[in-house]
């Protein structure tokens, strides 16, 4: 997930637009898809809006609401046919920050680490063999369990571009604790490694004070 901090005193909060790819898995899905006990490359990927509120020089709360797309795909040793278990989530992720260097830096390091609640927004699961695709009298409803809960470590850096302007960039790891098999008792859990960017902005206190000053004084 991406962070960012403000460069003054001042800018104690910073907003803006995240994106993320990488590649997700679930955890004993080999056993809940017979025969397929292969994992095999997902990817995963997100979008949404984040916003850091800076309570220290070096501590900050980041706030993440995101599409996030995940699940995980298996297949045969000795075939092309793949079992393709694809999930969306509407996901909130809510983390504790940490900036190394100090405030006003052009370039921090970061880590960050919090829980992760989501609600399940569908997608069909799929068998992929010799270029069809099908999974009959199977709806992605019965497979998934409406919500999702797990933890999120990551680590990375901010750039800053311009005095209110930054470039957040960070690898990060997702750790699903809830069972999301809805369809039998095996249980599986949301994994997922990711890489993220993005952009966010903090407001120009000193511009909006003068600004208002400047209206008072003409009242």
């Amino acid at each position: 997930m991406a962070i960012a901090f403000a460069a003054s005193a001042q800018k104690i909060v910073t907003f803006g637009h995240t994106a993320s790819v990488g590649h997700s898995w679930l955890s004993n899905g080999e056993n809940f898809a017979p025969g397929y006990d292969s994992k095999d490359m997902h990817v995963s990927y997100g979008f949404g809006m984040r916003m850091v509120a800076s309570v220290h020089p070096n501590w900050g709360i980041s706030s993440d609401i995101k599409f996030s797309s995940e699940g995980g795909s298996f297949g045969r040793d000795e075939s092309d046919a793949r079992r393709v278990f694809r999930a969306n989530y509407l996901r909130h992720a809510l983390q504790g920050v940490y900036f190394f260097g100090e405030r006003g830096n052009r370039v921090r390091p970061k880590i960050s680490a919090g829980p992760s609640v989501a609600i399940y927004a569908g997608r069909k699961p799929k068998l992929k063999d010799g270029g069809t695709e099908s999974m009959p009298d199977v709806s992605s409803k019965m497979i998934f369990k409406t919500w999702d809960f797990g933890l999120t470590g990551a680590a990375g850096v901010n750039i800053r571009l311009k005095e209110t302007v930054w470039l957040s960039a960070e690898g990060a790891y997702y750790h699903g604790l809830t069972n999301v098999n809805d369809l039998t008792s095996q249980k599986m859990h949301n994994r997922g490694l990711s890489f993220n960017l993005g952009l966010l902005m903090s407001p120009d206190y000193e511009k909006m004070k003068m600004h208002m000053n400047k209206h008072r004084s003409k009242d």
